[in-house]
């Protein structure tokens, strides 16, 4: 009885949060659509979010390469030999935390789907910029593994930075065939190295096998991350696919940082909204959402 009224009183919080998120979202978008009808702009990626905002409900993003993912349409499977849901991607299996539900899965992953379709800003790599065979990739942020899983077959090799104890299980079920060339740190990776925290500079110092590749996606704490790779911001060859809408002044910041480190660099197209901050959004409301940075020997 009291597992029942737990359940209950989960389904009606959920409910209660949906409905104010929801309200909040709407209120948004009136705003902006206020905001742009008075203060009009020549900035094109701007012009395209509130053309797209002005017949379609809020969303972290604007276009319609979003609207061809349901996520009442994806398929999840329950693993009976370690109790864990998963889904399907390219013929491997990509598993999620214990507590996730079938509902909490399909929105998770539809979210994963449409963050790395190649017309969406948050997509880590493009054809100009991707991983390539036999880059050694970091991972820094990798949650459930998404992105790793899809370049699993390419890399040499993927260092699987991961704070979150809830994801660990699910991680290592999902690389457990590919155990060889991954290794798993469960640690946040930071600008100082403690117990439960590890600055780049540090884990990777006097290794041979040295990432190629990072991808810097950590809820915001990037900035804690660069100051703590100093180092290997010196050392290419190099590319970083580096989240930019955690913070409003991250972008430029970040920009600054990379081009007094000699990378070049391009943002992805496209612009967001960062719905974790919407009780604090101001003008102009949207951000650019990933910068793309190389540097060759």
């Amino acid at each position: 009885m009291k597992n029942r009224i737990r359940e209950i009183d989960y389904k009606i919080c959920s409910f209660r949060k949906s409905r104010i998120h929801a309200h909040k979202l709407n209120k948004l978008r009136k705003n902006i659509l206020t905001y742009y009808r008075h203060h009009p702009t020549t900035n094109e990626e701007i012009n395209f979010a509130v053309d797209y905002l002005s017949s379609h409900s809020l969303t972290s993003f604007f276009g319609a390469f979003q609207e061809q993912y349901r996520a009442e349409e994806v398929r999840v499977y329950h693993d009976p030999s370690n109790g864990l849901p998963y889904v399907m991607v390219n013929d491997k299996r990509l598993y999620f935390k214990r507590s996730y539900n079938k509902h909490t899965v399909q929105l998770v992953f539809n979210g994963l789907r449409i963050e790395q379709d190649p017309n969406s800003p948050h997509c880590y790599t493009d054809k100009n910029f991707n991983v390539e065979k036999d880059d050694i990739l970091a991972d820094i942020g990798c949650a459930e593994g998404f992105f790793s899983l899809l370049n699993i077959e390419e890399v040499k090799k993927v260092y699987l930075f991961e704070q979150d104890r809830c994801w660990v299980e699910a991680l290592q079920a999902t690389f457990a065939p590919w155990k060889e060339k991954t290794i798993l740190i469960p640690q946040f990776v930071s600008d100082k190295t403690t117990d439960t925290e590890i600055r780049p500079d540090d884990y990777f110092h006097g290794k041979k096998d040295k990432p190629t590749f990072y991808k810097i996606d950590v809820e915001g704490a990037e900035t804690r991350v660069l100051n703590g790779m100093k180092s290997i911001l010196k050392q290419p060859p190099l590319k970083i696919a580096l989240c930019t809408y955690h913070h409003a002044e991250d972008f430029e910041s970040f920009c600054r940082l990379l081009k007094e480190n000699d990378f070049t660099y391009r943002p992805s197209s496209g612009l967001m909204i960062y719905q974790n901050d919407i009780d604090n959004l101001q003008p102009p409301y949207f951000r650019k959402c990933l910068i793309k940075a190389w540097k060759k020997k």
